[in-house]
């Protein structure tokens, strides 16, 4: 149940029951030196009434009226507060404490001795404790005492909640703050009062305010700039279809349409018909080759074929093909066995820029390409000894940009920067994902990446090439 209150509600409920125990606790010792109080008196008042009944006794006897003489010293200690002198067997009613106390707190603080009986010519006379005034005081002191405790602690009890309920009022303002941060506001600012806690804790609402106002921001830009990206990716395909694919078309229809003329032709020469056939040829087989170039840039066969690591292999050795200065170092240890889908893409975009931009921009002479593995994660480094980045900040093009984006997107982190001994340096560190709920991975056939043997990856390259 207490759960359920409100921390005002709860700090009110601690706070009245710490008045309350404290009141009790008054209280209780009160009425414990009550008792003591009360058996002082009692104790006194008896002591002091045999003394003057024993002071008495010897003028009783020679007294010539006993009776006059036992009466003035009844009447003197009817005198006495808290006892009572009678004479055994005669009656005598005592009278009323003025605001007697309740019956259960004298039994409380006093517990009546045994009367004291002294024997006098004339009878025993009875002294007996009766502070019954003593009682009726205590009780009263302690009456006022307690309903002034109660005022003076519902004073307080309301000042203090009144102060807690002004400390606390900055809650609601900031949880209104969270409130609209979770509807998407995040053009909230949470009032800066209080204590400092509450400031500080509206100054961390207001930074993620601005954090999430500007992470929206840059989601709003990523989100263009990958529509500007399919776009651009759109016509780089369009102008590669229209500008290249489409003359081969063409020409290859004029060819066969010649052809078909010529072996309509009466007389047709089986030599040039056969010239005409390949050179038709030939211009299919220069179509497979500009198709498979578009297809690889859209997404490398050799990747989904043969696995990273040959993957990243087919592409040093077509580098090396284009540019036999310069030496290409490969370390691809970490790149063999299984990788999820998008981890490998990913990875292999990273090479395939940085070595792009290693041997269009750096003039290096050396080259090196390496993938590791550091428990959950696979790192990718391109690093040259070429003429390093430029001195004017923004260096790299939008392909970093765009890869750092997607590198980010994984949960990886994408950096560029030069070497102290000359070059350049572009890591990628990338987040493995893991066995179960993973995408499906990038192996060959037995498990490790690669193809058991080079005849058939050789096979499956050709039959690549043939269904293209």
């Amino acid at each position: 149940m207490v759960h359920c209150l409100s921390l005002r509600a709860r700090l009110s409920l601690l706070l009245g029951g710490v008045l309350l125990a404290g009141l009790a606790f008054g209280v209780g010792l009160l009425i414990l030196h009550a008792g003591a109080r009360v058996n002082a008196e009692a104790d006194g008042a008896t002591r002091l009434a045999r003394d003057l009944v024993e002071a008495t006794l010897p003028r009783l006897g020679a007294a010539k009226d006993p009776r006059a003489e036992l009466a003035d010293l009844l009447a003197d200690a009817r005198r006495l507060r808290h006892v009572r002198v009678s004479v055994e067997g005669e009656s005598e009613a005592a009278g009323p404490a003025k605001n007697p106390a309740p019956d259960w707190f004298s039994a409380l603080v006093f517990r009546a001795p045994p009367a004291t009986r002294i024997a006098t010519p004339l009878g025993a006379l009875e002294i007996a404790a009766n502070p019954a005034d003593e009682i009726a005081e205590i009780w009263e002191e302690i009456v006022w005492l307690a309903i002034g405790a109660a005022g003076v602690a519902g004073l307080a009890f309301a000042l203090v909640s009144y102060v807690v309920s002004r400390t606390l009022s900055p809650i609601g303002a900031l949880s209104g703050a969270l409130r609209r941060l979770e509807q998407g506001d995040y053009d909230v600012r949470a009032g800066a009062d209080g204590a400092p806690e509450f400031i500080a804790i509206a100054e961390r609402i207001n930074a993620l305010a601005a954090t999430l106002n500007r992470l929206d921001d840059e989601n709003r830009r990523l989100v263009r700039r990958m529509i500007h990206v399919q776009d651009e990716e759109r016509r780089d395909i369009a102008r590669d279809l229209h500008d290249e694919i489409g003359p081969f078309l063409f020409t290859i229809r004029a060819g066969v349409g010649a052809l078909a003329r010529k072996v309509g032709a009466a007389g047709a020469d089986p030599a040039l018909l056969a010239e005409d056939c390949a050179k038709i040829d030939a211009q299919i087989a220069a179509l497979q080759q500009v198709n498979r170039r578009i297809l690889g840039r859209l997404r490398p066969a050799a990747l989904s074929e043969m696995g990273l690591a040959d993957a990243l292999e087919a592409l040093a050795r077509g580098w090396r093909e284009t540019r036999a200065d310069v030496t290409i170092d490969l370390a691809l240890e970490g790149a063999r066995g299984p990788i999820d889908e998008t981890t490998a893409l990913t990875a292999y975009r990273v090479a395939q820029e940085g070595l792009t931009n290693a041997f269009r921009h750096s003039d290096a002479n050396r080259v090196g390409l390496s993938v590791t593995r550091d428990g959950g994660r696979l790192t990718v480094d391109v690093v040259d000894d070429g003429a390093g980045l430029p001195a004017t900040p923004g260096g790299g093009g939008l392909g970093l940009r765009g890869m750092s984006e997607r590198v980010a997107a994984l949960g990886g982190t994408l950096t560029l920067a030069n070497l102290p001994a000359g070059g350049v340096r572009l890591s990628a560190s990338l987040k493995l994902e893991s066995p179960a709920g993973a995408a499906p991975a990038f192996s060959g056939p037995d498990g490790s990446g690669n193809f058991p043997d080079q005849h058939r990856t050789q096979s499956h390259e050709k039959r690549y090439i043939s269904e293209v």
